[in-house]
């Protein structure tokens, strides 16, 4: 998903927010953009979704994770995190 030039609030998580916030973009069909661990390891594109299509899709090993949609539902989403310092 492209992202730069959207407005942007960074939120900071533990990995159990990171997966609740993951679950909830799918439940509330938001448009978003996953980052793996793996993929700081690789040097392109492509090895970087070879490394995604790799993790369990339920619980991947997020590092972060990009969501937009409508304000309300990404608030949901997002609820319980808080803003990167």
């Amino acid at each position: 998903m492209r992202l730069l030039g959207q407005p942007m609030m960074v939120y900071q998580a533990d990995n159990a927010g990171l997966l609740r916030a993951f679950r909830q973009r799918i439940e509330r069909e938001l448009m978003r953009a996953v980052y793996v661990r793996a993929m700081f390891s690789t040097g392109h594109d492509q090895a970087n979704r070879e490394v995604f299509r790799a993790e369990p899709a339920d619980a991947p090993d997020l590092a972060g994770l990009a969501v937009r949609g409508a304000k309300k539902a990404v608030d949901k989403a997002v609820k319980g995190l808080s803003l990167h310092a």
